[in-house]
């Protein structure tokens, strides 16, 4: 297969980084396509996708022809899926002492609260409030880009979303089936999460949409405006604050 342009995949933590990864990874084995992940710095003279788990990229340094793939989430439920994934995931940042958590690392601080509630707020204020962060702070008028909410991709059984994606991605429409179809066996779609094996498997604990609503309480709600304020109206999400006492 030959594309019509580079391809650049950005998402953000917790925000399906391991789904996109592992699909287009695997259109790139199917296709003999050169697949790369990781820093721009990095970034080899040849490539067709470039996946950038934190959709930190140098457009000014990009002097080729690009369409992209830009995926973010409900902030709230980055939160939910943060604040378990990092009690026990084995990524290497969890384990470096920080001098901020009094010699702690990341995971060990976290489990040092007795309780989710206070999980929670902690995520809320670290991790999650950089992700957030890094989500406000993309340029959503690049219209190389097409803007996708996780949210709708977790329900897209039709491929109906995704069809629109590749067409966009330029991927040829003779390929576009097959291609397709490794979306369709990759996809985390809700029925899967009837099945617990497959659930619980690292990076994939639950990715229902919502998610927040059972878990957080109105001390959550709360804090969540204090510290992002219309970050969900500038996403998206909601039109008004009146979720929080909802």
């Amino acid at each position: 297969m030959n594309l019509a342009y580079k391809v650049l995949v950005g998402t953000h933590h917790k925000t399906g980084t391991g789904w996109m990864a592992s699909l287009f990874k695997r259109i790139c084995q199917q296709f003999q396509l050169s697949f790369f992940s990781g820093n721009q710095e990095e970034l080899p003279e040849y490539f067709d996708i470039f996946f950038q788990p934190h959709s930190q990229f140098s457009f000014d340094k990009l002097h080729l022809k690009y369409k992209g793939l830009h995926l973010i989430r409900d902030p709230r439920d980055r939160i939910i899926s943060g604040c378990f994934y990092h009690q026990n995931s084995q990524e290497e940042w969890l384990y470096l002492k920080q001098k901020k958590f009094g010699g702690l690392t990341y995971q060990e601080k976290i489990n040092s609260y007795t309780s989710l509630d206070d999980q929670l707020i902690f995520e809320m204020e670290n991790s999650g409030l950089n992700d957030i962060q890094e989500m406000l702070n993309w340029n959503y008028s690049n219209s190389s880009f097409i803007e996708v909410k996780y949210e709708e991709l977790i329900l897209d059984k039709d491929l109906i979303l995704f069809r629109e994606i590749f067409n966009f991605l330029g991927f040829p429409d003779e390929h576009l089936s097959k291609t397709l179809n490794i979306v369709r066996d990759s996809s985390l779609f809700s029925d899967i999460f009837k099945d617990t094996k497959r659930r619980n498997t690292g990076h994939i604990r639950s990715g229902k949409p919502e998610q927040w609503r059972e878990y957080f309480k109105h001390t959550h709600r709360v804090k969540f405006l204090e510290l992002f304020n219309d970050a969900l109206i500038k996403l998206g999400y909601e039109e008004n604050d009146a979720w929080v006492n909802n």
